[in-house]
């Protein structure tokens, strides 16, 4: 039996979220940019969420493990690049993306579990190969992060040293991204999710507006 978030998460999820998003490419590009983009945290909470409602209870607890594991390795690696300029180039977190724990936002790893679940669910419509999938999956993360990176420092998220995007960070977003990839294949996680799917498309959407309008 279905529970009313259930219900809510996968009826009117996708809408509450592309409610938010559009209304922030309004705001972010007419109004006051850093007051919207503050609100950054609060919308990973709100798509972490939602994900959680509009999975079964079966799915459940593959979907927390996944989560947490994409949490960790996400945080994590943000911090020994912070620290080390390692993997990804020597750069710093801004003010918009919530309170930090060794110089990087608390929330950065929901980031990493939204976009490798959400791209691994698209992997795993077009592909029955798993190296195929993971190979899909990581270049849908770090394609989206080509439209990520120009806007990063305009909206406070963060600012590379120079602010000069180093090509290394691309390599390094892959290698994360398939390892994130191979981690949905190894627990088997089975139940296509159309609300985390379309969020993919929504987030890109997003950004791809954002790089035009502002």
């Amino acid at each position: 039996m279905q529970t009313s978030f259930q219900l809510l998460s996968r009826k009117y999820g996708l809408g509450l979220l592309a409610f938010v998003h559009f209304f922030g490419i309004w705001v972010i590009s007419y109004g006051d940019r850093d007051f919207f983009a503050g609100f950054t945290p609060l919308n990973l909470i709100l798509a972490a969420l939602l994900f959680f409602g509009a999975s079964s209870k079966q799915e459940l607890p593959k979907l927390g493990i996944y989560a947490m594991l994409c949490i960790g390795i996400g945080y994590g690696v943000e911090v020994l690049g912070t620290q080390t300029g390692i993997p990804f180039g020597n750069y710093a977190y801004l003010h918009n993306l919530g309170p930090k724990l060794i110089a990087v936002p608390l929330l950065i790893g929901v980031n990493w579990f939204l976009l490798a679940y959400s791209s691994a669910l698209w992997a795993k419509r077009w592909s029955s190969s798993k190296l195929v999938r993971i190979l899909i999956g990581a270049a849908l993360m770090v394609g989206l992060d080509f439209f990520i990176e120009p806007l990063c420092t305009e909206l406070g998220f963060w600012q590379w040293e120079g602010n000069k995007i180093p090509p290394q960070n691309y390599l390094a977003w892959f290698g994360v991204a398939m390892l994130m990839q191979a981690l949905f294949i190894r627990l088997k996680l089975e139940a296509d999710q159309a609300l985390a799917r379309w969020y993919l498309v929504l987030i890109a959407l997003f950004f791809m507006m954002l790089n035009i309008l502002i």
